[in-house]
């Protein structure tokens, strides 16, 4: 909690030129007095070594951090836009601090010398030494976070969204707020951003303990949230709604709203992130399958952990004790995320499509229960491979699109019987007798019989 109010304080005085200049002078000063008072120095010892060496070491690290930079910039303006190079210096007021801070010290460093003021027994050596380790040892890493984080497609998007609402806030008057329910209060987001998470044991504490107050949590955490969105409603009678009216601040501080998405209570995330770079992998621009083959390995993996966990969390168990609800990704939308774009993606090259199958096959005996069972049963069938179990010799030519080998198709086919063997064994380990369970199992032998009978020899 300590370092994230130290985070957010930068967060604030970096976005003010005045601030940041304020603030680093301040500090530089007092470390300085405090330095000059414990060790007043020895009359006659001149620093000019010392501040030479200084003054290369700004340099250097001026020089080298914005030849990375300029590089970084340059590939972003490809891929993105070439117009966030002139808003990375235009807009971005710690930039531009961190510039002309190092260059202003280096000037300082060279000035003391030129005017002889660099005796080891004056104050104005010091600030010129505190100063070059403020900037190195403080200026530096942060200056570096703050590139990573702002070359980021979601920092780029945020900034510009920002730089409009902002310019529309200053044009235009607001229209009247529309008038709330008397039974409902709604906390609403202070900002636009992702939910990055929930404080819920702060939330669980503050929140009234009585069945006639009902907190409902809209979005899911990971979720994007527009600035005055709702973010809960709280439902009570309305000679109580003072109560929380005074309780709103604190229980809206509850709800941790940032510009990037984190693992932290978001599983989506991490799934989100596999996804991407196995969508990137295939992409023709990269032409990397085998990264592709190893995110899916990796996504089963997350999968079945999902699978082996309950569908409820700790936390919103413990929240809903006090009658707060919030809203959890179940486990077929984990697995349709998970999937479902890299096969659209991928679905003409055979080896990524036979991964697929072979991935959810892997699952299969780690499923707990027959409805998650047909939740992979369900995402291999809507991968439409159907038209395999009946195709012949003779009509291969009317379907061959994507698999125009019949090699290809007979290796599609031979994971299929794999996973269609694999479910019905595992149905019959779970002594499933549903009825849309046995249904399963009657279509799946059946496509087994058909792609045995369709299986395709090699024409010379």
């Amino acid at each position: 909690m300590f370092f994230r109010r130290i985070y957010q304080f930068h967060e604030r005085i970096k976005s003010n030129w005045l601030w940041l200049v304020l603030t680093s002078y301040l500090i530089t000063a007092l470390l300085t007095l405090g330095l000059h008072a414990w060790r007043p120095g020895e009359a006659g010892v001149l620093l000019d070594g010392f501040l030479t060496a200084l003054a290369g070491i700004l340099t250097t690290i001026v020089v080298t951090t914005f030849s990375f930079v300029f590089v970084a910039l340059q590939l972003a303006s490809v891929q993105f836009s070439p117009r966030i190079i002139r808003s990375f210096f235009e807009y971005d007021q710690f930039s531009r601090f961190f510039l002309w801070s190092f260059l202003a010290c280096v000037a300082y460093l060279m000035g003391l010398q030129y005017f002889g003021w660099s005796d080891a027994a004056l104050i104005y050596p010091k600030f010129g030494i505190v100063g070059s380790f403020y900037l190195i040892i403080m200026v530096f890493p942060l200056f570096i976070h703050h590139i990573i984080g702002n070359i980021n497609a979601s920092s780029i998007t945020h900034n510009i969204a920002l730089r409009t609402v902002r310019e529309i806030d200053e044009l235009y008057d607001a229209l009247p707020p529309l008038p709330e329910t008397e039974t409902v209060i709604r906390i609403r987001s202070p900002i636009s951003g992702y939910l990055d998470s929930l404080r819920y044991q702060k939330l669980a504490q503050i929140f009234p303990d009585d069945r006639h107050f009902r907190m409902d949590v809209r979005p899911h955490i990971g979720s994007f949230v527009i600035q005055g969105g709702i973010l809960a409603e709280i439902k009570c009678p309305s000679e109580k709604k003072s109560l929380f009216k005074a309780l709103e601040k604190e229980m809206s501080a509850c709800f941790v709203v940032d510009k990037f998405r984190s693992y932290k209570q978001d599983i989506p995330f991490g799934i989100r992130q596999l996804v991407d770079i196995a969508i990137k992998a295939i992409s023709p621009a990269v032409n990397d399958p085998t990264t592709a083959l190893n995110c899916l390995d990796y996504l089963g993996t997350i999968i079945e952990k999902a699978a082996l966990s309950e569908t409820v969390s700790k936390e919103a168990k413990l929240l809903a004790e006090k009658n707060i609800f919030i809203r959890e990704f179940s486990f077929e939308q984990l697995v349709d995320l998970a999937f479902d774009q890299i096969y659209f993606w991928g679905r003409e090259d055979y080896i990524v499509v036979r991964h697929i199958i072979k991935t959810i096959t892997n699952l299969v005996p780690f499923m707990p229960t027959s409805d998650r069972l047909l939740v992979i049963a369900h995402q291999v069938d809507d991968l439409e491979l159907q038209y395999l179990h009946t195709i012949t010799p003779d009509s291969s030519t009317k379907y061959a699109g994507s698999f125009a080998r019949c090699e290809h198709r007979n290796s599609l086919r031979d994971h299929l019987t794999e996973f269609y063997e694999a479910v019905i064994k595992r149905i019959e380990e779970l002594d499933a007798k549903e009825e849309r369970i046995q249904k399963k199992v009657a279509v799946y032998k059946r496509y087994l019989k058909d792609l045995d009978s369709s299986r395709e020899e090699a024409r010379f």
